[in-house]
């Protein structure tokens, strides 16, 4: 016998024939795995229920109280997780075996057991959950580098805005944030507050431009009972809500220059007086203000200057999403996780197409209007991968006018180079090196096409037209 494998599963071996049985675990127990044994279903769910993680669950299909069947339909049914099943069987129930294969089975052995070729299966099923365990804690990193809370990101440009966010988010400067609408702001502005020493004291959110003149003002600084008509009460206002904390004013430039000179004072004094009140009230606030395009108006009048000084103390402009349009991929995986979990839509991706489409648009409305395109298409599909026909209309049109080329002009022109060709597709594009031998070149286009489909072995099978053993069988070879 060989060696004990140094990589080792925890295995649940389902047989009533005691000699199988008993045979295949000294086997597998001296190749260094963890082995139970189950000889009916009744004992093996009993098992299962009394150990927090079994690997793998080598049973045979006909049982004293039921088959091997039952177990996956277990799997299936989600009574039973993160477990691989291999299947035993006799030459007269490969049919059956096949059937297990569809239900979620691993794979099927045919009896007697070659030894040699259930250690290689069992050697594929532990450098495969390997595999998943890698592309998890690579998720995990990645989460971890492209998300800052809700504000998504792997642009080096955005990065390098979040991280001087970051590193101001300790001092009590005034912050400005500007970009255009749909780029993020609120988000920024979050992130502040989250990493600073005030994230524990209140923070107060204004919306600017969604109120009138003069209820902003009474907003703002509160009032006074009886300081105009419905004034019924003593209401304070949101500098002083916001006392200890943060207070974020969303479109700063669309407000009057009458209340531009009570928050220059806040600024200077940290003070001011509600509406129709004469009692100075003294507050501690941070004030972190957003614009889209506020020294425009400045150089028009209709911003005061020393306020905009004021308020520019730090400056961050953010870049709108036709600039960074890396981000595209990964804000649409993003939304379309969250938006299927939120309608409970079983939806796993998006079409090339349709990806090549959104990744085109130049989005006005930034990633306010790409977050409403996936939810649109996730809210009217079936499940599944979405395509371009589930585009809201007004893009649809838009994709309906993309110009495509024919096959002739795509053999005939330089793949590399051509501008109709999008960076996705050139990404895809395999190269295979002159001069290497016909199996390199097999290895080379199995490998490529499992990057590109995310390691999903079924779906890289089915696009080369091969079978998943032959699959199987390569990556062993690597």
């Amino acid at each position: 016998m060989n060696e004990p494998s140094k990589k080792s599963a925890v295995i649940l071996i389902v047989e009533d024939d005691n000699a199988s049985r008993i045979g295949l675990f000294e086997y597998l127990n001296f190749k260094g795995h963890k082995v139970f044994e189950a000889d009916c279903l009744k004992s093996t769910f009993k098992i299962l229920g009394s150990i927090d993680k079994i690997d793998i669950i080598i049973t045979d299909l006909k049982l004293p109280d039921g088959t091997g069947l039952d177990i996956l339909k277990a799997i299936k049914d989600g009574r039973i997780q993160n477990t691989d099943v291999i299947v035993t069987t006799g030459f007269s129930s490969v049919k059956t075996a096949v059937e297990a294969i569809k239900l979620g089975a691993y794979d099927y052995i045919t009896k007697p057991v070659n030894l040699e070729e259930l250690d290689l299966i069992i050697k594929r099923i532990i450098s495969n959950k390997s595999l998943i365990d890698e592309l998890n804690i690579l998720k995990t990193r990645l989460d971890e580098k492209f998300n800052f809370g809700n504000l998504i990101t792997s642009s080096r440009k955005m990065t390098a805005i979040v991280d001087t966010a970051i590193a101001v988010s300790g001092t009590n400067s005034t912050v400005l944030i500007e970009g255009e609408s749909g780029t993020g702001k609120e988000l920024l502005a979050n992130i502040i507050v989250n990493n600073s020493q005030r994230k524990n004291k209140p923070f107060i959110k204004v919306n600017c431009v969604a109120l009138s003149e003069t209820i902003l003002e009474s907003e703002l600084f509160g009032h006074e009972k009886g300081a105009y008509t419905g004034a019924d009460s003593l209401y304070k206002g949101r500098f002083e809500m916001a006392d200890g904390g943060t207070i974020f004013l969303d479109e700063i430039g669309e407000i009057s220059l009458k209340t531009q000179s009570k928050i220059l004072r806040v600024l200077q004094e940290k003070e001011f007086e509600r509406v129709g009140g004469n009692k100075t009230i003294k507050i501690d606030i941070r004030i972190i203000a957003a614009s889209q395009d506020i020294e425009k108006k400045v150089s028009t009048g209709e911003f005061r200057q020393d306020l905009y000084y004021r308020l520019n103390v730090i400056n961050l402009k953010l870049i709108p999403l036709r600039e960074r349009k890396e981000d595209i991929p990964l804000l649409i995986k993003r939304f379309l996780y969250d938006f299927s979990n939120e309608n409970s839509k079983n939806v796993t991706g998006i079409s090339k197409e349709a990806l090549d489409f959104l990744l085109s648009y130049d989005y006005p409305g930034n990633v306010r209007e790409l977050k409403n395109v996936i939810e649109y298409m996730t809210a009217v599909s079936k499940g599944g991968i979405v395509d371009e026909s589930l585009l809201p209309n007004y893009l649809k049109e838009k994709y309906l006018k993309t110009p495509v080329l024919s096959d002739k002009e795509t053999k005939g022109s330089d793949f590399k180079s051509d501008p109709f060709v999008s960076k996705q597709e050139r990404d895809d594009f395999i190269k295979i090196p002159f001069g290497i031998t016909l199996e390199d070149a097999e290895n080379i286009v199995i490998q490529k096409t499992l990057e590109i489909n995310n390691f999903n072995k079924v779906k890289t099978a089915n696009d080369l037209n091969i079978g998943l053993k032959t699959i199987y069988r390569k990556l062993e070879k690597f």
